[in-house]
């Protein structure tokens, strides 16, 4: 029960909710997208050059750029995609701690603190998801110049061919599938994005899989006696008084305490206890003085 008693009813409604639901369903369904968006666009660019092997020359360093451009991406959506996680919890937190003390808040008349409270966490949420948003933008402007920079050097090559090389059908052809480079790749690389954000969510559950286990509610090896308790005692420590007085508030702090006979016993230093004015050992030790001091005289 203490990972109940510790962990925020919204980080658990998270976990359970949102982050299940991505890797049943989204997570599958982001696989076979990116793995159908590389093989069609693996097939343009083949096409491609079985028309102009030339291409290739420009292919091969747009690869490169590309790969470099999602390494990029992926680096700052996954600190997105967690940001956007941990903000989410915040709000079903809030929401639920709201919902479940609806009667507290409005006997208070405190509607209006909670709803701006709400108000706040929705826009920190969606800061994240707009980040997020305009990051994938960003990379979609960029794989779109390059898929339009490799079909402009196909293109090219096509145009600078002798005469007869290939028939009009055949480039056309050729032309068709390098028009479908420019969202294949861009299909293939944002798939691939997304799913690398959303292995947040496995490794989100995976952390609350190896949460340490409860400990057995009855531990052969440390059992008490039968007769357990021979004798109670109860212990106070650093307990802290609040004393009225006319003009200010006084704070005694007392380490004390009760023992089997009942008997009240203190806590400390012989030097820290002599030093208080209330301490029964300082007075205890007085009177034996006194005592002491007045068999000596006589």
């Amino acid at each position: 029960m203490s990972f109940y008693d510790s962990t925020p009813l919204g980080r658990i409604l998270s976990r359970v909710s949102s982050d299940l639901s991505m890797i049943d369903v989204d997570i599958p369904f982001s696989l076979a997208f990116s793995v159908g968006g590389t093989m069609n666009f693996c097939s343009s660019l083949a096409v491609l050059a079985v028309v102009t092997w030339q291409v290739l020359i420009m292919a091969i360093p747009m690869v490169c750029v590309t790969i470099r451009l999602q390494r990029y991406y992926v680096a700052a959506a996954k600190e997105v995609m967690r940001m956007n996680g941990t903000t989410k919890s915040y709000l079903a937190n809030h929401v639920a701690e709201t919902v479940a003390g609806a009667v507290t808040v409005r006997a208070f008349e405190e509607e209006d603190r909670f709803f701006e409270k709400n108000l706040d966490l929705i826009d920190i949420n969606a800061s994240a998801f707009f980040h997020n948003f305009a990051s994938n933008e960003w990379l979609i402007l960029r794989l779109e110049t390059i898929s339009a920079a490799l079909l402009s050097s196909a293109a090219l090559c096509m145009v600078i061919l002798p005469p007869g090389t290939f028939t009009s059908g055949f480039i056309g052809m050729a032309l068709s599938y390098g028009l479908t480079l420019n969202s294949s790749l861009v299909y293939s690389i944002q798939s691939q994005c997304t799913i690398a954000s959303q292995i947040i969510s496995v490794e989100r559950l995976n952390q609350y899989m190896h949460i340490q286990s409860e400990a057995d509610e009855i531990v052969e090896g440390n059992r008490p006696p039968l007769n357990w308790p021979v004798a109670g005692k109860v212990e106070i420590l650093d307990l802290k008084v609040l004393g009225k007085c006319q003009l200010r508030e006084v704070v005694q702090e007392k380490d004390e305490g009760l023992n089997s006979s009942g008997k009240l016993a203190e806590y400390d230093e012989p030097m820290s206890l002599m030093k208080r004015e209330e301490s029964l050992f300082r007075k205890l030790v007085k009177e034996y003085w006194s005592h002491f001091q007045s068999a000596e005289s006589h």
